[in-house]
């Protein structure tokens, strides 16, 4: 007796080739049988999916679900599940929760998490996996091994390059725990504590991925006026490591650096047809989701918290950044407070508002800002080319990705991206409209060519014998409906979807969490 049986759907099998008419079969977590004609009476449960396409579960392969916490407090991970993502890969931008060679190395994720009376019961790669599957996890769960969370945990705040032996630590920090289990390891080369890293320290720790396996993922050291020189760094890192590479969340941020883009694009297909194994994750979206602390000059945010509020507060740094940010020029009226610690009445409001408010310029009211929350505050900047967004999508190379995180409940006090509830919804539907590529093609970004970088087994497609991850969605009714005053919306068109062979989305419902914690 099948456990659940779903019929008279359009299989889209996730391999790329086209959909065709069959039923499918799940026992005991697997897919025991892909055929035609399955009767009914041999299952406890049947799902009517005609009209309907029936494809393997969502793959987001850059995820931040650990480090916005949601794992952990909320996670059942609904804003996922309802747009049919069964598997989510954390641990990216630098920052990851293990391993921690001391309690300085969690301070990486606190960009994005207040970690006030969080209490932490691991230190390992091993004992996180462990943690984490006590929760009722609503999605599969794996994770990638953060460059900063290796640096903080050596260095904490100090501000200085690594030596030879502190590099060899980190090399086996990273070996373990990519025996451990974790698919990669990130690199988040905007931020505070990685800023500064030389080529020797990355090159090293990148090719400790190719004995360990797994993949480079890097957020580029710049994605405006400076991104070819970024993602010219990133090739050469993954060549001299012989290691594939994924770039993270693609984008050319800034409508004065838009011109950019056509060379960008040369570079990735000149280095893909050289033979270096190439990827980049994009969201289908034209608004950044960004810490604010990030648009001043490098020099400014070195040594993370503590040393961007002392230069604010001391009178001639203090003029030197307000000089880099006039010079910048950028739209503070497209820039909006998402999140704002400590100081909710901030968020809804652009800082050109909030310089209107405080009668100051637009500069000022970002360093005021920053002040006023202890540096931890998150913005959307409407900076992205409606355009590009679409090319990027679209590209042979791209993976789509929420780099968001999963929520369960509306959080009262602050805004988050639209893409945590919408971005494969929202992406299906530029599929059917723009009619760039086929939905078969569609269907494989988002499922077994993550699944290969990964290296994950049995799922990304659906075939006899693999995990039962399955989404079945209305190709016709597909869509998103977050926006960014109301993000927390669920889609539409995503009618079931399977985890391990359980139904955790009936009917466009949660009916439950059924994940697991996944390893290489």
């Amino acid at each position: 007796m099948h456990d659940i049986l779903i019929k008279n759907g359009t299989v889209i099998d996730g391999t790329g080739q086209l959909g065709f008419k069959s039923d499918v079969a799940v026992e005991k977590g697997r897919i025991v049988e892909i055929a035609p004609a399955i009767p009914k009476e041999r299952a406890k449960e049947v799902i009517d999916a005609k009209g309907k396409f029936v494809s393997p579960g969502f793959i987001d392969i850059q995820n931040h679900s650990d480090s916005y916490w949601t794992l952990f407090d909320q996670p059942e991970q609904s804003s996922l599940l309802s747009q049919g993502i069964t598997t989510i890969i954390v641990g990216n931008c630098g920052a990851s929760l293990a391993p921690l060679a001391s309690q300085e190395a969690i301070k990486a994720v606190q960009k994005w998490h207040d970690l006030s009376g969080v209490n932490l019961n691991w230190a390992t790669f091993a004992e996180l996996a462990a943690a984490l599957g006590e929760n009722k996890l609503g999605v599969n769960v794996g994770s990638l091994v953060g460059h900063a969370t290796l640096r903080r945990g050596i260095l904490g705040d100090q501000v200085r390059a690594v030596t030879a032996d502190e590099i060899r630590i980190m090399e086996d920090l990273l070996r373990k725990s990519l025996e451990a289990g974790a698919f990669g390891f990130s690199l988040g080369l905007i931020y505070a504590h990685e800023v500064d890293s030389s080529l020797e320290e990355l090159t090293a720790l990148s090719k400790t991925l190719k004995a360990g396996g797994g993949y480079l993922s890097v957020h580029l050291r710049s994605e405006g006026s400076h991104i070819l020189e970024a993602l010219d760094e990133a090739i050469e890192l993954s060549r001299e490591a012989s290691v594939p590479l994924k770039i993270s969340h693609l984008k050319i941020r800034g409508k004065k650096n838009w011109h950019l883009f056509d060379r960008m694009a040369s570079k990735l297909e000149i280095a893909y047809h050289e033979g270096l194994n190439l990827a980049f994750d994009v969201y289908p979206y034209d608004t950044s989701w960004s810490v604010l602390y990030t648009y001043l000059p490098k020099w400014a945010y070195e040594g993370g918290r503590a040393a961007i509020l002392r230069r604010i507060n001391s009178a001639s740094e203090r003029r030197k950044i307000l000089d880099y940010l006039r010079a910048a020029e950028e739209n503070f009226s497209n820039i909006i407070i998402a999140h704002a610690e400590h100081n909710p009445s901030f968020v809804g409001k652009s800082i050109a508002q909030i310089a209107a408010n405080q009668e100051v310029s637009n500069e000022e009211a970002v360093l005021n800002i920053l002040s006023a929350c202890k540096t931890q505050v998150i913005i959307f900047d409407h900076n992205l080319s409606d355009e590009h967004v679409e090319l990027l999508a679209f590209s042979p190379l791209s993976l789509i990705a929420t780099d968001g995180a999963g929520y369960s409940k509306e959080d009262l006090n602050n805004l988050v991206h639209p893409r945590c509830f919408g971005t494969m919804p929202r992406f299906l539907k530029m599929v059917r409209e723009k009619k760039a590529i086929s939905f078969e093609l569609a269907v494989k970004k988002l499922t077994s060519e993550p699944a290969k970088l990964l290296g994950i087994r049995g799922r990304g497609t659906l075939a006899k014998n693999n995990f039962a991850d399955i989404v079945v969605f209305d190709p016709l009714k597909v869509s998103d409906r977050a926006t960014y005053e109301h993000p927390f919306i669920q889609a539409v068109g995503i009618d079931h979807v399977l985890v391990n062979g359980q139904s955790a989305v009936r009917g466009g419902n949660m009916s439950g969490s059924f994940g697991s914690v996944l390893t290489k």
